[in-house]
């Protein structure tokens, strides 16, 4: 994807908030010392709507500090190479950076620690962590005891039903299920009339792998052992690939062997599949009419038993020569107002005060699902460095198992073996 460029004071785009919100805001705002006037902050970002409109607000940051901000949005990889690179070579173009959390343990050596800006930056914005679901902020901004990142998206798996598919299969449309057993039993009823009972991705995509996930944990599957060898061949291992080949592939529509993201809302969102797992960023285009045959026919809940965290935070350059310019920004980004008024123009919230609230809630009804979910029992993406190439082996593993060329618990068997070699490689096992 081509590189875009944003710069506070001089984005493209046009500022989002209204003048009451943005009078209040630069009110806010006022405190903000003037320490840093006349320095210049770059952030790394990704691509779409709600960065383009975190750097438009960042705007007023460089209103009431003299502080410039210009952001660089790339594409997912793009950017995570960038990023490594950009730490790890010392060059230290970016100050501050947004970034996915599966990612934290690699950026940690390089990552200011933000525990205590209140104190350290003079005229700082509390980061009021007490705001924020505690699992989620550890998993978002914490490694051991460091705090390397504030959270800046709060994303959680969700669940969707057809009320009307459920009605007409004897179900409680009002009622989600409440377990992944009950989820396979529901859409066992659900199948026919060229209907599906569940929208499971099965192809060589992350979508796969987080399916495998919310099964493995509702098994009661961990990562690893105390000793830290890996366990993804473990009975709940062996569970998951069962599951997903003997329960859900049976009552999911054919061809998902091919299928990511854009497939399954597609399936849903046409009636195809009356029941998925979603992700709350498509709910925009899942209740408009304009683009969903389902818009007014669903309701929702946090997955079944646990719920992933997805979600960004950003973290500060150790090595940045504007370092203390830096901390106050993502202190005042990441601050209840401005994260309140980023949720009323394209972002997702993490704080709960914002999930809360009755005008995003209102703007984004499944921000109370949203919340519930961070506060419920979470899973997350393996906890080392190298999650974005374990997460490559589960999907080419229930890829293999669903299309029938392994059996479960061959797959499950060759995803511990993978796994296994490739910690042994990077040296975290030493027999």
């Amino acid at each position: 994807m081509k590189r875009r460029a944003f710069t506070a004071g001089l984005a493209a785009l046009p500022f989002l908030g209204t003048s009451l919100t943005r009078a209040f805001a630069q009110s806010a705002a006022a405190p903000l010392p003037k320490s840093y006037s006349g320095q210049k902050i770059r952030a790394l970002a990704s691509t779409g709507a709600v960065w383009e409109s975190m750097a438009n607000i960042s705007r007023e940051f460089t209103e009431a500090t003299g502080v410039a901000v210009e952001y660089v949005n790339l594409s997912y990889n793009e950017q995570y190479q960038k990023l490594i690179l950009d730490l790890t070579s010392g060059a230290a173009s970016f100050d501050v950076f947004n970034f996915a959390y599966q990612w934290k343990y690699e950026i940690e050596p390089y990552s200011a620690d933000l525990a205590n800006i209140a104190t350290e930056i003079p005229g700082a914005p509390d980061l009021a962590l007490d705001d924020y679901p505690k699992r989620a902020l550890d998993i978002y901004g914490r490694v051991k005891d460091k705090l390397v990142g504030l959270p800046t998206i709060g994303d959680v798996t969700l669940f969707v039903w057809n009320k009307d598919a459920y009605k007409a299969a004897g179900l409680d449309p009002a009622v989600g299920p409440k377990t992944w057993d009950e989820v396979a039993e529901r859409g066992v009823k659900l199948v026919g009339n060229g209907q599906f009972g569940y929208a499971m991705p099965a192809g060589k995509g992350i979508q796969t792998t987080v399916t495998w996930i919310l099964i493995f944990k509702s098994m009661g599957g961990e990562y690893f052992n105390p000793s830290g060898a890996p366990t993804f061949g473990s009975e709940a291992g062996v569970k998951t690939m069962k599951f997903l080949v003997e329960k859900l592939a049976p009552i999911s529509p054919p061809g998902n062997l091919t299928w990511d993201f854009p497939e399954m809302f597609n399936s849903l969102s046409t009636g195809q599949a009356a029941q998925s797992m979603m992700w709350p960023g498509a709910f925009g285009d899942l209740l408009n009419p304009k683009t969903s045959q389902v818009h007014d026919k669903v309701a929702w809940s946090p997955t079944p038993q646990a719920s992933l965290l997805g979600g960004w935070a950003m973290g500060v350059n150790d090595s940045s020569r504007a370092k203390d310019a830096a901390k106050l920004y993502v202190a005042w980004l990441t601050s209840p107002d401005i994260v309140r008024r980023m949720g009323l123009m394209a972002g997702a919230p993490a704080r709960i005060s914002a999930l809360k609230d009755p005008e995003l809630v209102k703007q984004a009804p499944n921000r109370p699902a949203v919340l519930a979910g961070l506060q419920g029992d979470v899973a997350e993406y393996p906890p080392i460095k190298e999650a974005e190439q374990i997460h490559i082996m589960i999907y080419d593993e229930v890829n293999a198992a669903v299309a029938k060329i392994k059996t479960p618990e061959q797959a499950a068997s060759d995803l511990q073996g993978k796994v296994e070699s490739f910690m042994r490689r990077r040296g975290y096992l030493k027999t």
